[in-house]
């Protein structure tokens, strides 16, 4: 084999690599003291805390978002848009948010310092 390609082919796996640690340690960042910016086309318009257990459903032009907040954690419990990704994602505690492209909604977990779980 040509030495250049043994070479690309190391330097493509080490950077798989890095990206797939990356991607796991984003997933377990754990935030202290959390609360959840809700955002419609890119507007914050509402703060929850994750301590608060409630429900509520934000309007989104023709569709809608129900909202639950519960155990620390927030999800999109139902939704009318056609793909239905906002509801399969589940619930949410950490540093990957809950996006509707249907409805340009994100929900995202904010608050305290940030701790890696390793």
């Amino acid at each position: 084999m040509n030495k250049r390609i043994i070479a690309a082919a190391v330097v493509l796996a080490a950077v798989a690599i890095a990206g797939t640690v990356v991607f796991l340690l984003m997933g377990n960042w754990r935030i202290n003291d959390p609360y959840a910016e809700i955002y419609r086309d890119g507007e914050l318009i509402k703060t929850v805390s994750l301590y608060e257990d409630t429900e509520f459903t934000v309007y989104c032009g023709d569709g809608y978002n129900v909202v639950t907040v519960g155990d620390g954690k927030i999800c999109v419990s139902s939704a009318d848009c056609p793909d239905k990704v906002c509801v399969r994602q589940g619930k949410i505690s950490g540093a990957v948010p809950i996006v509707c492209l249907p409805h340009r909604l994100e929900i995202r977990v904010v608050g305290g310092s940030k701790e890696v779980d390793a």
